[in-house]
């Protein structure tokens, strides 16, 4: 069988169909977001066939080569080469056969394209529910930095008056330069003493990037990178959100040690951002707790109990409750219970 051109080839709709709100804002995916339209065109040729449960699953496979590169979306290896069957079948441990007959037909089908965006036939799959209108911040994605070996001593920020930066240049490997995808809407950048007024970032960050080597004297490493946004990703927290509280409460303070004290701030972001609860009087703490001895009604004035099989109000019963229920038949003349 012949095999299908592999030059650049990606996954059609990958913002649509397989990034939300959350993976636009991470760097490294740890899963990938999947339609669940069983009814779907898509879904439906592409298992409505002697293979399809093999080019399901080779399907699915694609998914997590695709949402693993550093061009997400696209089947390119590390090096940024275009994946071929036999490398894909190397990588996804699925026989090479399987895999370059699943590729033709999801080529036929619509569910994979060629670099310029050329298919054998329109995708009919719709976005995923969760998706919405994809996000023009998602972009190209940008390069990463290289990891460097950064020392953490201290997980705290001084307040302007410990020497900054106990981190050395020596200690890490200097990273790539970021680039911003095209048609990137610009994030508002942090006016700092090291930045200039009016510039704008492509994403939340490349702006933590840029306030890291603003605190740091250094650029910041994949090792720390990657852990401040694992710990946002583990407790529900965005990006940009911690870069707003990043600026809004320490950005002014010189900090003794950046990467320890981003880490551990993003690591207990919520415990030290979320307001406590409000203070509770003793009255109100009564309320809340009541409950009645006889009926164990938790309402203050609310209560009824069982006598000889008929409801009657309990001694807790406030007069305008038992009255109301007397009226609608419900209690009976007799007396509250002692």
């Amino acid at each position: 069988m012949k095999e299908p051109n592999l030059t650049m080839l990606r996954v059609r709709d990958w913002d649509a169909n397989h990034e939300n709100n959350r993976s636009r804002e991470l760097k490294r995916m740890l899963w990938v977001s999947v339609p669940n339209d069983l009814s779907s065109d898509s879904f439906v040729e592409l298992v409505s066939h002697e293979d399809g449960p093999a080019h399901l699953g080779v399907w699915m496979a694609l998914l997590m080569v695709a949402s693993r590169a550093k061009l997400r979306g696209f089947l390119v290896s590390g090096n940024g080469h275009p994946h071929t069957p036999e490398s894909l079948a190397r990588l996804t441990r699925l026989p090479q056969a399987v895999v370059s007959n699943a590729i033709e037909r999801l080529l036929a089908i619509g569910l994979l394209e060629n670099g310029e965006g050329k298919s054998h036939r329109e995708n009919k799959l719709p976005p995923h529910p969760g998706a919405g209108t994809p996000r023009d911040t998602a972009g190209k994605p940008q390069a990463s930095a290289l990891e460097g070996n950064g020392r953490e001593h201290h997980h705290q920020e001084g307040n302007g008056k410990e020497r900054k930066g106990t981190e050395s240049a020596g200690d890490e490997i200097k990273p790539e330069r970021s680039v911003a995808g095209s048609g990137t809407q610009p994030f508002p950048r942090t006016v700092d003493d090291e930045e200039k007024p009016g510039e704008s970032y492509a994403s939340p960050e490349d702006e933590l990037k840029a306030i890291y080597q603003a605190k740091a004297g250094t650029p910041i490493t994949i090792e720390v990178l990657s852990a401040i946004l694992e710990n946002l990703e583990l407790t529900g927290v965005g990006t940009g959100e911690f870069v707003a509280a990043v600026k809004e409460s320490h950005i002014q303070n010189d900090w003794r040690n950046p990467a320890g004290f981003l880490r551990d701030f993003s690591k207990r972001f919520r415990s030290k951002t979320r307001v406590a609860a409000p203070a509770v009087t003793a009255a109100e703490a009564e309320a809340r707790d009541y409950q009645c001895q006889i009926c164990h009604s938790k309402t203050p004035g609310v209560g009824a109990v069982l006598v000889d099989g008929k409801e009657v109000p309990c001694s807790c019963a406030s007069a305008e409750y038992i009255a109301r229920h007397r009226a609608r038949g419900i209690f009976a003349r007799e007396e509250p219970p002692e």
